[in-house]
C-alpha cells in the first residue's frame, strides 16, 4: 500500500495536487453558493439550451481522459516508471486537464450556468501556480526521459503542442 502512495524514487502520488485542489476549493464553494442563493445571475440563457447535447459529449470526453489517467497512474506510479503513453500522451496532466477542459464546462452546459467554467480557471490557474515544484521532481527523477517528454506533450490542452 505504501508504494501506492510514496514510490522509491521520492515521488509522491498527490504531488501538488493537495495545493491545488485547496487553491481551487474556494471557487467551488463560491459556484455552489453563487447557484443556491442567486440563481438568476449564475443563469445562462436558456436560449442556449441547445447546445445541451454539447455537454454530455464533453463529459463522456472528460470521463475517458481521467479514467485513463487514473488507471495509468496507478499502474505506473508503484512501479516508479513515468507514464507516458495514453491518456498521458495527450497533455501531462490528463486528471486535472479532464477536469479543465471537459467536466466542469460539461456541467455549465448541462446546467446552463457560468460559474463552472470560473471554477475550472481557478483549477487551470492553480496547476499554473503550483505544478512547477512536480514539474522539477519528475525531471530530477526522470531526466532526459522527461525532457524530451516536456518538449513533446502538453501541460493540459489534450493534443496540443507545448509553447516554445
Amino acid at each position: 500500500m505504501i508504494r501506492l502512495i510514496k514510490a522509491d524514487n521520492g515521488m509522491n502520488i498527490v504531488g501538488q495536487g493537495g495545493k491545488i485542489i485547496l487553491f481551487t476549493l474556494p471557487a467551488a464553494a463560491m459556484a455552489l453558493w453563487l447557484t443556491a442563493k442567486f440563481p438568476a445571475i449564475a443563469a445562462l440563457p436558456k436560449a442556449l439550451a441547445f447546445v445541451r447535447p454539447a455537454g454530455f459529449v464533453l463529459l463522456a470526453l472528460g470521463a475517458a481522459l481521467w479514467t485513463g489517467g487514473i488507471v495509468q497512474l496507478f499502474l505506473a506510479f508503484p512501479k516508479g516508471k513515468l507514464a507516458t503513453t495514453g491518456a498521458y500522451g495527450v497533455c501531462r496532466n490528463p486528471i486535472y486537464a479532464s477536469f479543465i477542459v471537459f467536466v466542469l464546462p460539461a456541467i455549465s452546459i448541462l446546467a446552463l450556468t457560468w460559474v463552472w467554467l470560473a471554477v475550472a480557471l481557478a483549477l487551470y490557474a492553480g496547476v499554473r501556480i503550483f505544478i512547477g515544484p512536480e514539474e522539477k521532481k519528475l525531471l530530477g527523477v526522470f531526466g532526459d526521459e522527461y525532457a524530451r517528454y516536456l518538449k513533446r506533450v502538453s501541460r493540459i490542452l489534450p493534443f496540443a503542442r507545448p509553447a516554445r
